[in-house]
């Protein structure tokens, strides 16, 4: 698939068969409709792996979950290139009604119409999904704007969130995360044995691909999107990260 190309249309459908799926996490809602707002007039998409995780910033372990969730509940069949040359395509809105879900007492019986379809999204789909947005004149941009060297909250420790943290980019967008969420001691502990094991997981997964280590989440989409909330799934060789023993403080920042 050509990122480069990408023009999902402005809506995206979500039928409430899909939207009230108890047995669907809703994280895979929102990759069923990425899926259908690519969905060409032949009823199906070229969306790479890359290209969702990158749009909604998850491993690639659990983009497969989720997508298995989804064929699984028969909302989206997924068809491989030819002996494995050509580019896989995903067809959306397969048999929705396989497993309807009332709601109200009444069951659903056919998917919304899509109200606008072929409209270029407004936003550019070549730039990483992860990318903050540029913050408006006022805060944080524009004339007379002076870049802050330390947040208000905490500055000290978020220098060493800063420093420990893979990704460094986007530094004021994230002081400005980290002064909106101002973070106490004990969620810092939290945060940081989360990230710990997260970075550990998408090492292993890396070095299980052949591929070198790179962490792709803007420091503000960690902070203003609780992503240390994110389970931690089991590493390639089948065995669970083992957690870190309470009270450790192995990690400098904490």
């Amino acid at each position: 698939m050509d990122e480069q190309n990408v023009k999902p249309s402005y809506w995206a459908v979500l039928p409430a068969t899909v939207r009230y799926d108890e047995k669907i996490p809703a994280s895979a809602k929102l990759i069923f409709a990425e899926i259908s707002a690519l969905t060409e007039k032949r009823g199906f998409c070229y969306a790479s792996n890359e290209y969702l995780m990158q749009l909604f910033g998850v491993s690639e372990r659990t983009l497969q979950r989720h997508l298995k969730a989804l064929e699984g509940r028969g909302y989206i069949q997924i068809l491989d290139g030819d002996g494995g040359v050509g580019r896989r395509k995903i067809f959306a809105g397969i048999n929705p009604l396989s497993n309807p879900v009332k709601i109200d007492g009444v069951t659903p019986t056919k998917l919304s119409p899509n109200p606008v379809k072929n409209v270029t999204h407004i936003s550019k789909r070549n730039s990483k999904s992860s990318d903050p947005p540029k913050a408006p004149k006022g805060a944080g941009a524009g004339a007379g704007f002076v870049p802050k060297e330390a947040p208000d909250w905490k500055p000290e420790r978020f220098a060493a969130f800063w420093k420990y943290y893979p990704l460094h980019k986007s530094k004021q967008a994230a002081i400005r995360a980290w002064d909106k969420l101002k973070p106490s001691d004990e969620l810092l502990a939290v945060i940081g044995r989360a990230l710990k094991s997260q970075i550990r997981e998408e090492k292993a997964m890396a070095k299980h691909r052949g591929q070198p280590f790179e962490w792709k989440m803007y420091a503000s989409t960690y902070l203003n999107n609780a992503r240390w909330t994110d389970e931690v799934e089991e590493s390639p060789t089948g065995q669970p990260d083992a957690p870190t023993p309470s009270g450790r403080r192995d990690l400098q920042w904490l």
